[in-house]
């Protein structure tokens, strides 16, 4: 172990970056699915059956895959960044969970790359997402990924490739049985237990039902609005041929045709405040056209009414109607 050296470089070749220069862009795209490929591996290394689930995620994970970016320098023309954890307390030997989720995470990038052959320890559906959508950076100008992870003894090392992505992206789609592709924005999601599905909008055509499980939810709620590729196993109508519904393989933004069937989206001003934020009397007042009183007499002759009005006579005959009077059978 090279202790000059960061745990962990990422190092940036392509057209899209320079010299010690990445666009932010990118970055945070690239820096955001990586943290979900970590915290999902570190899940399926948990015991958990699903990386890839609603609640809030489990401290300890989190706690051990915090990390800092210490260092954003150049290679030839490449752009490097050196990150190092942010607790280094010690741990015991074969005790270290998070060292043990960034070997597996990097180690299993590099073999779900391969054709064939099945997912590596850690790894599940969710992570494959995750890597999938780092590796959207391809599309952009990005034309290879190279991770070095400084250990004890030898350093780990792994490329990710466009040609890797593309064999995520088939492990993704899975068995290839009347495989449809269509293209449109995202509108519609349903995210109930048992009835997970989307509705997506073509620029020209009719809408299509898409249904999706919990691994994708994250996606489906991330692309809401935006336009998107689907693929997926199709069921079509035996009288028309159409399309009924997809069954969601896979979802990709496709951020270079954002600027089509715009129409579509919902219009009108948003609400400015958060959906949870609530308003305060003053505004709830001033929203209802609530004004304040200027004179107390406006009350008089209100509730409750006069002394002898018979109010309390006609509640005490309801409280005993049900009751059998006396004498009565």
């Amino acid at each position: 172990m090279n202790e000059h050296e960061p745990l962990l470089k990422i190092r940036f070749d392509g057209e899209a970056v320079g010299p010690g220069i990445i666009p932010v862009s990118h970055l945070l795209r690239f820096l955001i699915n990586m943290n979900k490929a970590l915290q999902r591996t570190g899940r399926v290394l948990a015991g958990e059956a699903e990386s890839v689930r609603r609640g809030r995620q489990p401290g300890n994970i989190k706690d051990e895959l915090a990390m800092d970016l210490v260092l954003l320098t150049h290679g030839s023309p490449a752009a490097v960044l050196g990150f190092e954890r942010h607790s280094n307390q010690p741990a015991l030997p074969g005790m270290d969970f998070g060292q043990e989720i960034l070997e597996k995470s990097i180690s299993g990038l590099n073999e779900i790359q391969r054709p064939g052959g099945s997912l590596p320890l850690g790894c599940d559906a969710g992570v494959l997402l995750a890597w999938r959508d780092a590796g959207i950076l391809f599309n952009q100008g990005v034309k290879e990924i190279a991770f070095t992870l400084n250990r004890q003894g030898q350093p780990l090392v792994t490329r990710f490739t466009p040609e890797g992505f593309t064999r995520i992206q088939e492990r993704i789609k899975g068995p290839q049985t009347n495989i449809r592709t269509i293209e449109g924005r995202l509108l519609m999601a349903d995210f109930k237990e048992h009835g997970t599905r989307c509705r997506v909008h073509p620029s020209a055509g009719e809408p299509v039902l898409c249904l999706f499980d919990e691994a994708q939810k994250d996606e489906v709620l991330e692309d809401i609005l935006h336009f998107v590729r689907i693929i997926g196993e199709a069921r079509e109508d035996p009288v028309t041929g159409k399309i009924a519904s997809i069954k969601i393989h896979d979802i990709e933004r496709m951020e270079d045709k954002e600027a089509e069937a715009t129409e579509l989206l919902p219009q009108g001003t948003p609400i400015s405040r958060s959906f949870w934020e609530s308003p305060s009397l003053e505004e709830l007042a001033l929203a209802q056209d609530v004004k304040p009183l200027t004179d107390v007499r406006s009350l008089f002759g209100t509730w409750p009414g006069e002394a002898d009005d018979e109010f309390e006579e006609a509640i005490d005959e309801l409280r005993h109607s049900h009751m059998v009077r006396e004498g009565e059978v």
